[in-house]
């Protein structure tokens, strides 16, 4: 299998690209923040895959200076759920503050597609969306195309974990809107949660806040 490299000096002209409708919700699970949304784009990074946030001068994460961000969406839910507890098998720990919420763009939003033979055609290899590649090179991709493409919001690829779709959006993309009752607690929709885990081989367990380390961080125990 060809390696993935570090991006080129300039991309494609012409990417492929994707344009994501109103009629399309996407699925984010994220936790629950004392002072955030789960609409926010992070701006601390990089830390995920295609992160476009740029680091300090030691090369750590931060919270970025110009305020790139981002946000991880997917089509479903058992996407969602492997993109967001891709390291618990078979048990997958779930605390009271899990939520899960349908969102969608208030216009057309254009992506930057990688599905299919997408990465090829600027450069890359498949495995810059779902390979275990090392982070900081995927990173060096998401930056790069982040910086080159101002006129894109994002990049559209199949995940590492699921392989369904997912949706890296970047901080410039108008601000998406939930659908009325688009969100829930992963509690409440247990039964949903049950069926998409067992898909990956895999079973929920109810955490106790108090055993969440997120929890904990946030003091919402």
């Amino acid at each position: 299998m060809t390696p993935l490299r570090d991006p080129p000096a300039y991309l494609p002209d012409d990417p492929p690209k994707r344009t994501w409708l109103q009629s399309e919700p996407r699925l984010r699970v994220f936790h629950e923040h004392p002072t955030r949304d789960g609409l926010a784009p992070r701006t601390f990074g990089p830390l995920a895959r295609f992160d476009p946030h740029v680091r300090d001068r030691h090369q750590r994460p931060r919270e970025d200076p110009n305020g790139r961000g981002v946000l991880y969406l997917a089509r479903d839910l058992e996407t969602a759920l492997a993109e967001a507890f891709p390291d618990q098998w078979p048990e997958v720990r779930i605390c009271p503050h899990a939520r899960a919420s349908w969102l969608s763009p208030p216009v057309p939003i254009r992506l930057l597609d990688l599905t299919g033979n997408g990465a090829m055609k600027i450069g890359a290899v498949g495995t810059v969306a779902w390979g275990h590649e090392p982070r900081r090179r995927t990173q060096r991709w998401g930056r790069r195309i982040y910086e080159q493409f101002p006129t894109l919001d994002g990049i559209v690829y199949n995940g590492a974990h699921q392989g369904g779709e997912s949706v890296a959006l970047w901080d410039r993309a108008p601000a998406l809107e939930s659908h009325p009752g688009g969100e829930s607690n992963l509690w409440a929709i247990w039964l949903r949660v049950v069926v998409a885990l067992a898909e990956q081989g895999r079973y929920p367990r109810h955490a106790d806040a108090m055993d969440c380390p997120t929890c904990v961080r946030y003091a919402l125990t």
